[in-house]
């Protein structure tokens, strides 16, 4: 009885090993996609919403330095939603709400960094810059119209050079497949939306399926 279970237990160990082995990265270029929410935060502002979802893409390619070590390049594009705002001036005669958005993304350059775990498991990390671009718009909607008086509207935009960084902790199902679990952070800069220096902080907890070549 002993015997078998030390033979099964061996036969046990060497297809976890030779799994591992199997799913562990390669050299090769890889495309991801990923989604998730996205949380604004900037300071000294009173957006009512500043939660939305966020999605984007990167592609780049991977050396082995030191196994289980990986490192490499990336490049991509994220989209990190928007967040929201409404003043309502309504009477028992007009309807006159104003919405405000405030929207970001960014094309991003970086380096990523994996680390093959035991058993398929793995923890990725990213750094880089994010070329960003915030949008804000402002917009009354009015009910009825009132002649001669002209709603407000208003739209401007930023653009500007930021860091991004994210740590995920994933699992390989094959040596081309894997998924990971992420929180990215993004710090980009809009002064010519917010008129001064603060920073748009965006954090987005989210998902990723990457493929590898």
């Amino acid at each position: 009885m002993n015997k078998v279970l030390l033979t099964a237990a061996a036969a046990a160990a060497l297809s976890f090993a030779s799994f591992s082995a199997a799913a562990a990265t390669h050299d090769g270029a890889f495309i991801s996609v990923n989604g998730g929410g996205a949380q604004y935060d900037i300071s000294h502002t009173g957006w009512a919403d500043k939660h939305d979802s966020a999605y984007g893409f990167t592609a780049g390619y991977r050396w082995v330095v030191d196994r289980p070590f990986s490192l490499g390049v990336e490049a991509g594009y994220v989209d990190l939603g928007k967040m929201s705002e409404k003043d309502d001036y309504s009477d028992r005669y007009y309807s006159d709400v104003v919405k405000y958005t405030q929207k970001g993304q960014a094309v991003l350059v970086g380096a990523n960094g994996k680390w093959d775990l035991p058993h398929g498991f793995t923890i990725t990390a990213r750094l880089g810059v994010a070329h960003s671009r915030v949008k804000f718009k402002g917009n009354e909607y009015l009910s009825p119209e009132i002649p001669g008086y002209e709603p407000y509207h208003e739209s401007r935009s930023s653009t500007d050079n930021g860091i991004y960084a994210g740590l995920g902790f994933g699992y390989d199902f094959t040596p081309n497949v894997g998924i990971t679990v992420n929180y990215d952070h993004y710090s980009l800069k809009a002064e010519d939306v917010l008129g001064d220096k603060r920073g748009v902080d965006v954090s987005v907890y989210g998902a990723a399926l990457e493929y590898r070549f």
